[in-house]
Protein backbone atom coordinates (compact mmCIF):
# COMPACT_ATOMS: atom_id res chain seq x y z
CA UNK A 1 0.00 0.00 0.00
CA UNK A 2 1.31 3.43 -0.92
CA UNK A 3 1.62 5.54 2.25
CA UNK A 4 3.39 8.60 0.82
CA UNK A 5 2.12 11.82 2.34
CA UNK A 6 0.21 10.04 5.10
CA UNK A 7 0.95 10.86 8.69
CA UNK A 8 1.29 7.76 10.84
CA UNK A 9 -2.05 7.64 12.63
CA UNK A 10 -1.33 4.28 14.24
CA UNK A 11 0.08 6.06 17.30
CA UNK A 12 -3.02 8.23 17.63
CA UNK A 13 -5.29 5.20 17.19
CA UNK A 14 -3.36 3.26 19.86
CA UNK A 15 -3.53 6.23 22.27
CA UNK A 16 -7.29 6.57 21.78
CA UNK A 17 -7.82 2.84 22.36
CA UNK A 18 -5.65 3.02 25.49
CA UNK A 19 -7.68 5.99 26.79
CA UNK A 20 -10.93 4.10 26.10
CA UNK A 21 -9.70 0.98 27.92
CA UNK A 22 -8.59 3.03 30.94
CA UNK A 23 -11.97 4.79 31.05
CA UNK A 24 -13.85 1.47 30.89
CA UNK A 25 -11.69 0.01 33.66
CA UNK A 26 -12.24 3.11 35.83
CA UNK A 27 -16.03 3.09 35.43
CA UNK A 28 -16.15 -0.67 36.03
CA UNK A 29 -14.09 -0.30 39.20
CA UNK A 30 -16.42 2.36 40.59
CA UNK A 31 -19.51 0.27 39.78
CA UNK A 32 -17.97 -2.85 41.34
CA UNK A 33 -17.03 -1.07 44.56
CA UNK A 34 -20.49 0.50 44.82
CA UNK A 35 -22.05 -2.97 44.53
CA UNK A 36 -19.47 -4.30 46.99
CA UNK A 37 -20.54 -1.68 49.53
CA UNK A 38 -24.21 -2.56 49.08
CA UNK A 39 -23.51 -6.27 49.54
CA UNK A 40 -21.14 -5.66 52.45
CA UNK A 41 -23.77 -3.58 54.26
CA UNK A 42 -25.96 -6.67 54.46
CA UNK A 43 -23.19 -9.23 55.07
CA UNK A 44 -20.54 -7.34 57.04
CA UNK A 45 -22.61 -6.34 60.06
CA UNK A 46 -21.76 -6.49 63.73
CA UNK A 47 -24.14 -6.91 66.66
CA UNK A 48 -23.17 -5.68 70.12
CA UNK A 49 -25.04 -6.40 73.35
CA UNK A 50 -25.22 -3.54 75.84
CA UNK A 51 -26.14 -3.51 79.52
CA UNK A 52 -26.85 -0.22 81.33
CA UNK A 53 -24.98 1.92 78.81
CA UNK A 54 -25.54 5.63 79.34
CA UNK A 55 -26.75 8.07 76.75
CA UNK A 56 -24.39 10.72 75.35
CA UNK A 57 -26.45 13.47 76.94
CA UNK A 58 -29.75 14.23 78.60
CA UNK A 59 -32.60 12.53 76.75
CA UNK A 60 -35.31 14.92 75.59
CA UNK A 61 -37.62 15.24 72.58
CA UNK A 62 -34.59 15.72 70.29
CA UNK A 63 -33.07 12.48 71.55
CA UNK A 64 -29.61 11.30 72.51
CA UNK A 65 -27.36 8.58 71.18
CA UNK A 66 -26.28 5.57 73.16
CA UNK A 67 -22.60 6.05 74.08
CA UNK A 68 -20.31 4.78 71.34
CA UNK A 69 -22.92 4.68 68.56
CA UNK A 70 -22.82 8.27 67.29
CA UNK A 71 -20.73 7.58 64.18
CA UNK A 72 -21.80 4.04 63.29
CA UNK A 73 -23.23 3.42 59.81
CA UNK A 74 -26.70 1.87 59.49
CA UNK A 75 -27.02 1.51 63.25
CA UNK A 76 -30.19 -0.14 64.55
CA UNK A 77 -30.90 -0.19 68.29
CA UNK A 78 -33.07 -2.86 69.96
CA UNK A 79 -34.02 -1.87 73.50
CA UNK A 80 -34.84 -4.38 76.22
CA UNK A 81 -34.90 -1.99 79.18
CA UNK A 82 -34.36 1.67 80.01
CA UNK A 83 -33.57 3.02 83.48
CA UNK A 84 -33.58 6.64 84.58
CA UNK A 85 -30.07 7.32 85.84
CA UNK A 86 -31.27 9.87 88.40
CA UNK A 87 -33.55 7.67 90.51
CA UNK A 88 -32.97 4.23 88.90
CA UNK A 89 -36.65 3.86 88.00
CA UNK A 90 -37.72 1.84 84.97
CA UNK A 91 -38.90 3.80 81.94
CA UNK A 92 -41.56 1.95 79.97
CA UNK A 93 -41.61 1.94 76.17
CA UNK A 94 -44.48 4.44 76.02
CA UNK A 95 -42.08 7.17 77.17
CA UNK A 96 -39.52 6.89 74.36
CA UNK A 97 -39.00 6.16 70.69
CA UNK A 98 -35.96 4.67 69.01
CA UNK A 99 -34.64 5.85 65.66
CA UNK A 100 -31.39 4.27 64.42
CA UNK A 101 -29.25 4.31 67.61
CA UNK A 102 -30.88 7.43 69.03
CA UNK A 103 -33.46 7.31 71.80
CA UNK A 104 -35.88 10.23 72.32
CA UNK A 105 -38.38 11.13 75.05
CA UNK A 106 -42.00 11.07 73.87
CA UNK A 107 -43.93 10.21 77.01
CA UNK A 108 -46.32 11.88 79.34
CA UNK A 109 -44.24 11.22 82.45
CA UNK A 110 -42.13 14.36 82.40
CA UNK A 111 -39.96 13.17 85.29
CA UNK A 112 -37.87 11.30 82.69
CA UNK A 113 -37.45 14.23 80.32
CA UNK A 114 -34.00 15.93 80.22
CA UNK A 115 -32.30 13.25 82.32
CA UNK A 116 -29.54 10.74 81.61
CA UNK A 117 -30.73 7.21 80.86
CA UNK A 118 -29.13 3.77 81.09
CA UNK A 119 -30.10 1.55 78.16
CA UNK A 120 -29.86 -2.23 77.83
CA UNK A 121 -30.36 -4.23 74.66
CA UNK A 122 -28.32 -4.57 71.50
CA UNK A 123 -27.40 -2.65 68.39
CA UNK A 124 -26.37 -3.75 64.91
CA UNK A 125 -24.29 -1.68 62.50
CA UNK A 126 -22.42 -1.99 59.18
CA UNK A 127 -18.65 -2.28 59.23
CA UNK A 128 -16.61 0.37 57.38
CA UNK A 129 -14.24 -1.89 55.42
CA UNK A 130 -16.04 -2.00 52.05
CA UNK A 131 -17.31 1.55 52.47
CA UNK A 132 -13.73 2.76 52.97
CA UNK A 133 -12.64 1.11 49.72
CA UNK A 134 -15.34 2.95 47.80
CA UNK A 135 -14.52 6.25 49.52
CA UNK A 136 -10.83 5.88 48.64
CA UNK A 137 -11.60 5.20 44.97
CA UNK A 138 -14.11 8.03 44.58
CA UNK A 139 -11.87 10.48 46.47
CA UNK A 140 -8.89 9.47 44.33
CA UNK A 141 -10.92 9.94 41.15
CA UNK A 142 -12.11 13.37 42.28
CA UNK A 143 -8.56 14.43 43.12
CA UNK A 144 -7.34 13.19 39.74
CA UNK A 145 -9.89 15.36 37.95
CA UNK A 146 -8.96 18.36 40.12
CA UNK A 147 -5.51 18.18 38.50
CA UNK A 148 -6.74 17.93 34.90
CA UNK A 149 -5.40 21.38 34.06
CA UNK A 150 -1.87 20.25 34.80
CA UNK A 151 -2.41 16.92 33.06
CA UNK A 152 -3.76 18.62 29.93
CA UNK A 153 -0.87 21.10 29.91
CA UNK A 154 1.65 18.25 30.02
CA UNK A 155 -0.33 16.39 27.37
CA UNK A 156 -0.33 19.49 25.14
CA UNK A 157 3.46 19.78 25.43
CA UNK A 158 3.84 16.09 24.54
CA UNK A 159 1.53 16.50 21.52
CA UNK A 160 3.43 19.58 20.33
CA UNK A 161 6.77 17.79 20.67
CA UNK A 162 5.34 14.75 18.85
CA UNK A 163 3.98 16.95 16.07
CA UNK A 164 7.38 18.61 15.66
CA UNK A 165 9.06 15.19 15.53
CA UNK A 166 6.58 13.98 12.91
CA UNK A 167 7.09 17.12 10.82
CA UNK A 168 10.89 16.70 11.01
CA UNK A 169 10.55 13.05 9.95
CA UNK A 170 8.31 13.97 7.00
CA UNK A 171 10.64 16.78 5.90
CA UNK A 172 13.61 14.38 6.00
CA UNK A 173 11.73 11.90 3.82
CA UNK A 174 10.94 14.61 1.29
CA UNK A 175 14.55 15.83 1.48
CA UNK A 176 15.86 12.32 0.77
CA UNK A 177 13.50 11.75 -2.16
CA UNK A 178 13.90 15.15 -3.84
CA UNK A 179 17.14 14.51 -5.74
CA UNK A 180 16.04 16.11 -8.95
CA UNK A 181 13.14 16.61 -11.30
Amino acid sequence: MNQKGQVSLNIVKAAMILFLVIAIIGVSLILITHNLTTVADTIDTTTTTIVNVTTTGNVNESGAYISGTESLRNCVLTVTSVINQTDLSDINSGNYTVSACKIAFTGVTTDFNNTMWNVSGSYTYSEDRAYSIQQNITTGSAELFENTGTIFAILAVVIIISAIAIIITIVRRFGDGATGL
